[in-house]
């Protein structure tokens, strides 16, 4: 019981501290300075903040259509291993009728394995879903009973938060958002926090990509 209090009480500190965190942000325009402050708030706030997750044993789960990876893509998940640390990482592929890809499925596969540095390649399963074999958290829970971290750009968070209730998305133990511009993400829920990346990648995205490469009109 003792223990329980505890990391209770150090889970709401690190809210508090991250609060603190981003309200300084508010105030501070230069560029290098909020990304240094940004990840040295989230590395205190990671000495006490999920305990209760058993951090040591998080999976994560980062969907995305990868269309095509980029070398955000590539930082994120490297980030996420190594920052977090995760103990495993679920990719994601998006297959969705509904959207036309540049990239072939199976293009987009490759491609990523390809971006995931050979020395993370055994902790990471690359999977993929559709309009029918969906990998939402109730399919994540049957392929195992670790405790689930998801992970989004600030992007996919906020359209994130406009499809899901707060419940739903409390079922996951920990959600990393990764900022993809120079403002600091808003978060929603209480189990998020900052996972920052090198600024170089934050405005890097598939559909520059894309455009680059003359695959858009």
């Amino acid at each position: 019981m003792l223990d329980s209090i505890m990391n209770f009480l150090k889970y709401r500190a690190s809210i508090s501290f991250y609060m603190v965190i981003v309200n300084g942000m508010k105030i501070i325009e230069n560029r290098k300075t909020k990304f240094f402050i940004v990840l040295i708030g989230t590395l205190a706030t990671f000495s006490f903040s999920f305990n209760h997750t058993q951090i040591n044993n998080l999976t994560g789960v980062y969907w995305g259509a990868f269309n095509p990876p980029t070398g955000a893509h590539a930082a994120i998940i490297a980030a996420s291993l190594n920052e977090i640390p995760l103990k495993k990482l679920i990719i994601v592929v998006n297959n969705h009728s509904y959207k036309d890809y540049a990239y072939p499925l199976e293009i987009r596969l490759q491609l990523i394995k390809e971006i995931i540095n050979p020395n993370d390649i055994e902790k990471v399963e690359i999977l993929w879903q559709d309009d029918v074999n969906k990998l939402d958290f109730v399919a994540l829970r049957k392929m195992t009973s670790a405790p689930l971290c998801a992970i989004a750009g600030c992007d996919a968070y906020k359209k994130w938060i406009d499809f899901s209730t707060p419940r739903e998305r409390s079922l996951y133990d920990a959600i990393a958002v990764i900022p993809r511009s120079d403002d600091i993400p808003i978060l929603f829920d209480e189990i998020a926090f900052i996972l920052p990346i090198n600024s170089i990648f934050q405005y890097v995205s598939s559909t520059k990509i894309r455009e680059c490469n003359g695959c858009d009109n």
